[in-house]
């Protein structure tokens, strides 16, 4: 019996049932949360007790216990731990439900468009236990005989200390064995979760006092989700570089104990001090080498989502010919000053077979209010989706041959309302084709919106499209969303790049001199523009101190303001003397005045 997921057999499977739900659907809708529910006689008893919330956010991971009880004089209990909203419902009357020994137990789920990861792990069923309590110590017996085996080892009515048998603190982590099983941790490991903190100093409270009082969640070895164990983070140590692993310095209760937009696990992987800030991000490069074939965590904060997403050969595989797996995406955190205007480029690739159907559905590079993981509406950018109201897109359509919405565009959404800037219509692959190319777009608060592919048999070619209502914020993400449906494509990116500043066309450097220490750029500009000059020691962010202003990032800034000097423009920078390798980038920042 498949079931009806959250809603438990209320589909008439059963005449008697009592069901325990879990309801991820839709994060905000009025019916989403936990319930305990049943059928009695065929009829439906309704929600015997219910709690409204989210149970995972859009991008998220939860995992916890689930432990559900049900006694005949009692009724029916049900908790949680580790959702965003938990269980805690205890001796429900359940008196309309009538039990059979040759009942069955169920697990159901199910996902549809919209879809989701579900793990079930030591699943324990215990029955004819669940009303005694043989020595009368306040924890009921099959409790006892589930943690330790037995009877006597736990002590529900003593206060320690431990540790030992009957003591009341079996395990002697300064938490008493009746308030354990109160709090779900395990009254016969000192450390439930395994973080290197005892239980007894995990207060569960989210805010670091001391080593003795942590803050942090007993029964998750990473409370704030940072990538590091709760045991190795205290914000009373400092940083120590030659050994960071085990002593980072940073907060077990922040995910960016120094609120520098990169988490701290991230930042320990770096070689960085999670506790000192370092410079934003000027940007982001991904060119998704050097991760197994299935990857879909890169570990750089982007989040890849959608059933058929994941690494293939080096390139992100975001829909598959021949497979109907309907969205997939991938989003990319805010970077901070992304108002003042940025530049993506990226490599495509789409291949259809030849024969089932024409190409479909298309895809999209989004600028906008959504949160990461978020699936989007592919070709159709943000638009429809409730919690998206600003939203700059630049879209591919391959869906169908020949209708007269195919092609290209660029559109902006603005308080939820979305209006067509630039359209060219047209076949962007044939069935059974194969087209690839480089994609170059560009926002910039000035002078609008820029598109440019090649390769595709229609293809974008829009310049500073002039944008009527839509405004950058430096806390939008970016995102590609991308479907397909009963008619499908394979779907490849690759060489992401994702910089601050826009850039102009045609625009490139066209002389470089060297003169000792001082190095003379020379460019293709145009008049009355101003330009951002930066440099790099390597082209990977984060790796070196190119200006050696103690300041590492992706691209160093040496200068923001560089005035146009015409049809060429000239620049003179002094390069550190220990510099072996140095490439420079300039970006046309708008216009002068």
């Amino acid at each position: 019996e498949l079931g009806q997921a959250e809603e438990g057999m209320a589909g008439g499977q059963a005449t008697e049932n009592l069901s325990f739900e879990i309801d991820t659907w839709s994060n905000g809708d009025p019916e989403q949360g936990v319930n305990i529910s049943g059928v009695a006689g065929g009829a439906d008893l309704g929600e015997l007790a219910f709690t409204n919330g989210i149970i995972i956010n859009d991008g998220q991971r939860t995992d916890g216990k689930v432990e559900i009880v049900w006694q005949p004089d009692l009724g029916a209990t049900f908790t949680t731990t580790g959702l965003n909203t938990n269980a805690d419902f205890v001796d429900v009357d359940t008196s309309d439900f009538t039990p059979n020994d040759d009942f069955t137990f169920i697990i159901s789920a199910r996902v549809g468009g919209a879809n989701e990861d579900l793990f079930i792990d030591n699943l324990v069923i215990q029955t004819g236990l669940f009303d005694l309590d043989a020595d009368e110590d306040n924890l009921p017996d099959v409790y006892e005989n589930d943690v330790a085996g037995d009877i006597t080892s736990l002590d529900g009515l003593g206060t320690g200390p431990g540790p030992g048998e009957g003591t009341g603190d079996f395990d002697g982590d300064g938490i008493t064995d009746f308030d354990e099983f109160e709090n779900r941790t395990n009254p016969t490991k000192e450390d439930t979760d395994g973080d290197g903190l005892a239980d007894g100093v995990e207060s569960g409270t989210g805010e670091w006092v001391s080593a003795d009082d942590t803050g942090t969640n007993p029964v998750k070895a990473d409370s704030d989700g940072d990538g590091l164990l709760d045991g190795v983070e205290n914000p009373d140590l400092p940083y120590d570089p030659d050994n960071p692993e085990d002593q980072p310095g940073s907060d077990p209760n922040l995910v960016d104990t120094d609120d520098d937009t990169v988490s701290d696990g991230q930042e320990i992987a770096k070689g960085r001090d999670p506790s000192t800030a370092q410079a934003a991000p000027r940007g982001y490069v991904q060119d998704f080498d050097g991760f197994p074939d299935g990857t879909t965590d890169l570990g750089d904060g982007s989040v890849i989502a959608g059933a058929a997403a994941e690494v293939v050969d080096g390139r992100l595989h975001l829909t598959k010919d021949g497979q109907g797996l309907g969205f997939s995406s991938f989003t990319i955190p805010a970077i901070k000053d992304s108002a003042n205007g940025w530049t993506v480029t990226f490599d495509i690739e789409i291949f259809d077979g030849p024969g089932a159907n024409d190409p479909a559905d298309g895809l999209s590079f989004n600028y906008g209010n959504f949160d990461l993981g978020e699936l989007g509406r592919a070709e159709e950018g943000m638009e429809t989706i409730a919690s998206v109201t600003d939203n700059l897109s630049f879209e591919i359509d391959t869906w169908r041959n020949g209708d007269a919405e195919q092609g290209v565009n660029i559109a902006e959404q603005t308080d939820g309302f979305k209006n067509d800037v630039e359209f060219t219509n047209g076949v962007i692959l044939d069935d059974g084709g194969r087209v690839s190319g480089p994609v170059t777009i560009s926002y910039n608060p000035a002078t609008g919106a820029s598109f440019k592919t090649e390769g595709l048999n229609t293809n974008a070619d829009f310049e500073d499209a002039v944008l009527t209502t839509f405004v950058g914020d430096n806390t939008f993400n970016f995102g590609i969303s991308a479907r397909v449906g009963g008619a499908n494509q394979d779907l490849f990116i690759d060489n992401f790049v994702l910089s601050l500043g826009t850039l102009g066309a045609p625009f490139q450097i066209t002389e470089v001199t060297r003169d000792g220490t001082e190095v003379n750029l020379t460019w293709a500009s145009k008049p009355n523009r101003i330009y951002l000059i930066e440099r790099s020691e390597d082209m990977e962010n984060d790796a070196d101190d190119s200006n050696r202003d103690g300041i590492v990032g992706f691209w160093e800034e040496i200068d923001d303001g560089v005035e146009s000097e015409g049809e060429t423009t000239s620049f003179t920078d002094e390069v550190p003397e220990d510099s072996k390798k140095m490439f420079w980038r300039i970006t046309d920042m708008g216009p002068a005045n």
